[in-house]
């Protein structure tokens, strides 16, 4: 079974986890399938480093030029589709570039719904995009249950057309050694918008002086602190000494987990969320909202709390923080639930949709 996978996300993340995704995925089918990605043009360093691609241009920028680089790419797929004729096409993103549905079976990943569940108005051709594309491919991939039901409200899709495939991570204990001059600490990951809610995660510890006596709070990607922020951590009476960035790979990442007291991921929504497995990976014990898919990922590896609630999210920072056993029993069952999540699995599920819709 030939597969090709478009070049979309490969312009759009230099690293990322939707790239991850593919790259992983279409590492590990079985040799029943033949898998290639095709993207002339590609920023992606996941790309840059896999034997699995049709590719030919690495670029770090071009700027104004993205127009050109995206239709270029979209012309290369096209002949390649003719030339090649494989049995299927799994897009990597929903936009505009993806019309690719007349010829080979069409599959489609959706990986959440933010841009519905926080609309603005710059969205509005995204959106409309997807509700193109989710009519004309014949299945859709949904990473969790909550996304699927998600899907379903928003779209009004037939549930036949959706099917669920669990992501996964990489279960790589390497790290990247680095020397720390700061006190015990509290790791959030990643972006700082409003959805991801780290506004009441860094409230919740500005109000404990039982966390900011002992422990530090360290942000790790995500970019460095806006204005808006400082401005917060200063109307809050924050040391700005204890309230850390960090950056770099997952070499670096995996460190922090590993020397994090907690790993705090207070999102609104998301449609997976893969930090969560990457923390207890390196076995760091994890705190996570109790709403959108996260009770679905973490099962009973993780101290849940209501995300809008900063006195009860304060109280259970405190009470994991130090409580000596619980750390580790939720390092241990962090453990276990990661037996549920392998890139294996993940391939071998959507190789069997694939084969469903031939």
């Amino acid at each position: 079974m030939k597969v090709f996978f478009d070049h979309t996300i490969f312009t759009m993340q230099r690293y990322g986890g939707v790239s991850n995704y593919i790259i992983n995925l279409a590492k590990n089918f079985s040799e029943h399938v033949d898998p290639s990605i095709i993207s002339l043009f590609y920023k992606n360093y996941y790309l840059k480093n896999s034997s699995l691609a049709d590719k030919l241009f690495f670029y770090n920028q071009v700027g104004s030029l993205i127009k050109y680089v995206n239709k270029a790419n979209k012309i290369y797929f096209n002949y390649q589709l003719k030339s090649k004729k494989p049995d299927i096409v799994h897009l990597t993103y929903a936009n505009e570039e993806n019309f690719y549905t007349s010829g080979p079976k069409t599959v489609i990943t959706e990986y959440d719904l933010i841009k519905e569940k926080f609309y603005n108005e710059k969205y509005k051709e995204h959106i409309k995009y997807k509700k193109i594309l989710f009519k004309k491919v014949d299945q859709i991939i949904c990473i969790s249950n909550n996304t699927k039901k998600d899907l379903q409200q928003e779209y009004s899709i037939d549930a036949s057309k959706i099917s669920v495939v669990h992501l996964a991570v990489n279960k790589d204990k390497n790290v990247r050694e680095r020397s720390l001059n700061i006190r015990p600490f509290i790791l959030y990951v990643g972006l700082r918008q409003r959805y991801k809610n780290f506004i009441n995660a860094i409230k919740a510890y500005a109000r404990s002086n039982k966390l900011k006596l002992n422990f530090d709070f360290v942000c790790f990607g995500g970019g460095s602190f806006s204005k808006i922020e400082e401005e917060l951590f200063k109307s809050l009476s924050l040391d700005r000494s204890r309230i850390h960035y960090f950056e770099g790979d997952q070499l670096d990442l995996n460190y922090f987990y590993q020397k994090a007291r907690i790993f705090i991921f207070p999102s609104l929504y998301e449609g997976f969320g893969i930090p969560l497995l990457e923390a207890m990976n390196m076995e760091c014990p994890v705190m996570c909202s109790d709403t959108s898919c996260f009770p679905e990922i973490v099962n009973d590896a993780a101290i849940l709390f209501d995300p809008t609630d900063i006195d009860s999210l304060e109280f259970k920072m405190e009470k994991l923080i130090y409580d000596d056993q619980l750390l580790l029993n939720l390092k241990k069952k962090g453990n276990d639930n990661l037996n549920n999540y392998s890139w294996k699995k993940c391939a071998n599920e959507t190789e069997k949709l694939y084969k469903k819709i031939m």
